[in-house]
């Protein structure tokens, strides 16, 4: 049975040590996973930091081309305030001669008008005086021929020098033109490298809409003019049909506001190159707007990589938290093997325990039988002579008839004694020999259920590396079974508790006659009964029908029979404390390493990503 025991110690040392195997691989698998993942991780962030560089110096490089640009525009502004002043000091000068032509011609006209009159006058005079001053006529006519030429002399000389005056204006405006269409040049091919902010060029560009209707109000302000005077013009044509001299000067006036009407068309030009500076600024929106969007979509690369990094920061804490539950999963795993190893240990030495109880329990009854076969057979020769003797005394009796009463009363007194004996001894024998037959089958059976788990633990043990799990839960059941048909062994029939109860009350009440009848019963009985009452004290009592056993033989047990020795029976039960104690001190500093591994790769992940907000905090500013 021991070596059994032993067996089944070394089966689950041998489970355990698979056990720890397979941790050590699991523990091996981790620390390679952990490893992959830290090259990954590694990996992504040199070349996330990479991209950040690339994205940095980009933007630096935009930021750089933004300011050379801004500089740019703003010479540019420097160049079209001068130009507009230019321009606005041109206008002026335009309205003044535009206002010298127009009291010019307003003068004209009145002094047209008074020699109108004068000659309506004179005509008036002359229709009257005709008939009286027939022969001053011609000298009035010619004296009014000179005045006439006069005039016109001096009209032309103002014409002259009017056009002359024109004439050094244009000269004068004409290099400022060209150095306006040169400086327009410049401004369209700069223009194209122009990159302001939004808001600053739609300011611009209302400023210039709002100049050029401005201009565009001055010029058809002037056009409004020019017609009028165009009317004027025609209307004095008609007037001065008569005088052709004077329609030459306003031909040659007319001529002169042609010139003024180039001066215009020149201005349309200005105004056609301010739309394609304003259609070159569009076209620099368009580009701004594209960067803008270039701009967004590289905030939408960082944000995803963000996200990226994110999830991935979530990733690995999921896997923290998985490995952290697959290993709390191991190590309940293992509290539950060891639990049930324990159990199983526990067990094993309550069936030896038992079995070592069921043993000497049926050694004692073969002795007791023994003792019984002993004592009947010592009895039978005392009553063949107690039988002798009663036919004896019957035959005396008959032949002494004179007896006196009361020997007769002690013969017969002494022969139901021996009678009652005899019976009491036959049934004693019979009972002995019931409860012998009714414990061999139980053993019997115990001994075939012990030999099937047996059977049972090899096949498991077989098993075992295929199927753990199954392995743990036939164990448990079979250990379940065991111990439910030991304790139905345990517990003896209540008629057997009968017969062990009026089996201690016959032989507690049969001891004096024993003691009175023969010698050898004398030196039975002289033997006390503690030995079975101790050896029930070492044991602590498993069984509950062993107390009755131990009465029914108190009266066979010897001095020489021993208790078995508490140093055997708790063998192995220390043997399994410290394997158990190792088991569990092997598990601690398991737990104890995987945490320290755990916090190492916390403690990495966090000084990485403190680098990583530091790096794109110093990249921000």
């Amino acid at each position: 049975m021991r070596k059994q025991l032993y067996s089944l110690m070394e089966t689950e040392v041998q489970i355990a040590s698979p056990c720890e195997a397979e941790l050590q691989e699991l523990m091996h698998q981790i620390d390679i996973m952990v490893s992959n993942k830290k090259v990954e991780w590694e990996r992504k962030m040199r070349a996330l930091e990479a991209k950040m560089d690339v994205r940095d110096q980009e933007l630096a490089e935009a930021q750089s081309k933004l300011d050379q640009k801004g500089q740019e525009v703003g010479m540019l502004r420097q160049k079209l305030e001068n130009l507009q002043k230019t321009k606005y000091e041109m206008v002026k000068n335009y309205e003044a001669q535009l206002q010298a032509l127009k009291s010019q011609f307003s003068k004209l006209t009145h002094s047209y008008e008074k020699l109108q009159l004068h000659q309506l006058k004179q005509d008036r005079v002359q229709d009257k005086e005709r008939g009286q001053e027939n022969q001053e006529a011609p000298f009035e006519f010619s004296n009014l021929n000179q005045k006439l030429e006069k005039q016109t002399q001096n009209y032309q000389f103002q014409i002259s020098s009017k056009k002359q005056k024109k004439d050094d204006t244009i000269t004068s405006s004409q290099p400022r033109v060209e150095k306006d269409e040169f400086i327009i040049e410049k401004l369209k091919f700069t223009v194209n490298e122009i990159a302001i902010n939004r808001n600053k060029l739609e300011e611009e560009n209302l400023k210039f809409q709002q100049e050029l209707k401005m201009y565009q109000k001055q010029c058809q302000n002037v056009e409004a003019g020019l017609s009028e005077m165009k009317n004027e013009l025609q209307t004095r044509d008609a007037l001065w049909k008569g005088v052709k001299m004077e329609c030459q000067q306003l031909r040659k006036e007319l001529l002169k506001i042609g010139e003024n009407r180039n001066v215009q068309e020149n201005q349309m030009n200005l105004q056609s190159a301010c739309v394609q500076r304003v259609e070159d600024l569009e076209n620099k929106k368009t580009e701004l707007l594209a960067l803008q969007h270039h701009q967004k979509s590289q905030q939408e690369d960082l944000n995803k990589i963000r996200d990226h990094l994110y999830l991935e920061e979530q990733s690995h804490s999921s896997e923290q938290k998985r490995m952290r539950t697959e290993i709390s999963d191991l190590t309940k795993k293992l509290h539950q093997k060891e639990i049930t190893i324990a159990t199983i240990s526990q067990k094993a030495t309550l069936l030896e325990r038992q079995l070592k109880m069921e043993l000497e329990i049926k050694r004692k009854l073969l002795r007791a039988q023994q003792l019984l076969g002993l004592s009947y057979e010592t009895i039978k020769p005392e009553n063949t002579h107690l039988k002798e003797t009663m036919e004896n005394w019957e035959s005396r009796r008959r032949m002494n008839i004179d007896l006196p009463n009361k020997e007769n009363e002690n013969y017969t007194t002494s022969i139901h004694q021996l009678e009652s004996e005899n019976e009491r001894l036959q049934n004693k024998i019979k009972l002995q020999n019931d409860t012998e037959t009714s414990l061999l089958p139980r053993l019997d059976t115990y001994e075939e259920t012990e030999y099937t788990s047996q059977a049972q633990m090899e096949e498991k043990e077989e098993r075992n590396y295929q199927n753990e799990n199954e392995w743990q839960m036939k164990q448990t059941q079979t250990a379940t079974a065991m111990f439910k048909t030991f304790r139905c062994f345990q517990n003896p029939s209540p008629t057997s508790h009968g017969q062990g109860d009026i089996i201690g009350s016959e032989s507690s009440s049969s001891l004096p006659s024993h003691r009175l009848s023969s010698d050898q019963e004398q030196n039975l009985d002289g033997e006390s009964p503690s030995p079975p009452m101790a050896y029930t004290s070492n044991v602590d009592k498993p069984f509950p029908g062993k107390e009755r056993i131990d009465v029914l033989l108190s009266h066979i047990y010897s001095t020489e029979e021993n208790p078995l020795s508490p140093p055997e029976m708790s063998f192995p039960t220390t043997a399994a404390e410290k394997f158990f104690e190792e088991e569990e001190n092997r598990a601690k500093e398991f737990e104890e390493l995987l945490s320290s591994h755990i916090e190492e790769l916390q403690r990495h992940s966090e000084n990485t990503l403190k680098k990583y907000a530091w790096l794109m905090h110093n990249r921000h500013v």
